[in-house]
């Protein structure tokens, strides 16, 4: 990992470079954020680095740092390290990063300003807050060109990231494993929760983003966060959760129903495949949103297949009658962030990609590229908010509706790399 770090280092810097002397700047001070205080309370948000901070270097758990890059020369971190007895302190830097870093570290957040270089005429200033920093003549605070310019490149990830990666859907996988057994042990949506915490060994503020831990029904909330504590005789279980590894996240979807329903076995089984087929299909060079169209496909013959209408395939793609069961988009840019920057940026300059005027949901429709990882996602769900206007119509087959609606509907999500030679899938190397 040493020389790909390196080496990905190396890629950070050079465009750092190019920025700089593009808009005329001399450096950037990258500034990793702050704890943040609950509204009239005395208690803390969960900290979160900013994220440009963390494309540097996995430095994940230290606010109230700096990163200094002059062009052409080492950059400095500079760690906050308090002398507290109140609140746990970060820990003195390790790990084979270090080496490519001026580092030292200041004990008072009073002192920040007297750490920072002392002519910031031609500096840009990057981070989420600058109240701290307001009184400084930086040249500019978060200026949108210079991240327009890294966002784009961000879409491109360095071998080191892709590894990272790699490690964090190994990480996750361990996690879905758990969790499938503790669903099928009879525990409840909050103890399977735990369970999945416990295997990847994260806290739940170290989780990308909260578990989606759905039982039954509550599947077809896609978003559902609202763990029932008491156990209950389960049907069928989806779990949409990830893991980090240096500050790079997995996001994986896996559907399970007990043995013996195996009608939706056959479901879950077509999702599956759909998750498959819409992945072979990918190549460079090709809009996004073509894979978009391709879920829908496999959501029309799942209608057809299943006898959810009255209708063919073809009658029910036309209509599009497969946005009531697939409505969400087959899936988004990952990387530093679960949804990662970057899917409506054209190209380095920060011209405007819109998104998709037929698919309002579709995060992503840019052309595929050498280096892009996203998610694939399919879905099929009964979600009675969409299927309410037309409730009696008779297209729509009312009684296999009925029959999958307290499924709520499966969901599986992989992450695919794209390298020059290959379509490499992250997640199915260790979790089928």
């Amino acid at each position: 990992m040493k020389n790909l770090y390196k080496n990905h280092l190396d890629r950070v810097l050079g465009l750092f470079d190019k920025v700089l002397e593009k808009y005329s700047y001399d450096e950037v001070v990258l500034y990793s954020g702050e704890a943040k205080t609950i509204y009239l309370d005395d208690n803390k948000y969960p900290y979160k680095v900013y994220t440009n901070f963390k494309y540097f270097a996995p430095v994940l758990n230290y606010p109230n740092s700096l990163i200094i890059y002059k062009s052409a020369s080492k950059p400095k971190l500079i760690v906050l390290q308090k002398v507290d007895f109140w609140d746990s302190q970060p820990k003195p830097l390790e790990g084979d990063f270090c080496e490519f870093f001026d580092i030292s570290y200041y004990n008072n957040i009073d002192d920040i300003k007297k750490v920072l270089p002392s002519n910031l005429k031609n500096t840009a200033f990057l981070g989420e807050e600058t109240e701290r920093f307001n009184n400084l003549s930086f040249k500019s605070f978060n200026d949108q060109k210079i991240i327009d310019f890294i966002h784009y490149h961000r879409t491109f990830k360095s071998e080191y990231e892709i590894e990272c990666m790699r490690r964090a859907n190994k990480i996750a996988s361990c996690g879905h494993i758990a969790a499938q057994k503790a669903f099928l042990s009879g525990c409840s949506e909050l103890e399977t929760h735990f369970e999945y915490l416990k295997a990847i060994k994260h806290t739940e503020k170290q989780v990308p983003y909260e578990n989606i831990v759905a039982f039954d029904d509550a599947a077809a909330v896609l978003h559902y966060n609202s763990y029932k504590t008491e156990s209950f005789e389960a049907k069928s279980f989806l779990i949409d959760a990830g893991a980090s590894y240096n500050g790079y996240h997995a996001d994986i979807t896996r559907t399970f129903a007990k043995e013996q329903y195996s009608e939706y076995h056959e479901l879950i089984k077509a999702v599956n495949d759909s998750t498959l087929n819409i992945i072979s299909k990918i190549k460079i060079g090709m809009n996004y949103e073509v894979l978009q169209e391709e879920m829908h496909l496999d959501a029309a013959k799942i209608i057809e297949d299943f006898s959810f209408m009255n209708i063919g395939a073809d009658e029910a793609y036309e209509k599009e009658y497969t946005k009531l069961f697939c409505p969400a988009g087959v899936g988004h840019y990952i990387g530093l962030q679960v949804h990662d920057i970057g899917n409506t940026i054209k190209d380095e300059n920060g011209t405007f990609h819109e998104k998709s005027k037929k698919h309002q949901y579709l995060r992503l429709n840019k052309t595929i590229e050498v280096g892009n990882v996203f998610t694939i996602e399919p879905g099929f769900y009964i979600i009675d908010q969409l299927l309410k206007p037309h409730f009696g119509k008779k297209e729509f087959n009312w009684d296999v509706i009925n029959k999958f609606r307290s499924f709520g509907g499966p969901r599986v999500e992989d992450s695919i790399y794209i390298s020059e030679n290959s379509v490499e899938n992250l997640t199915r190397p260790y979790l089928p």
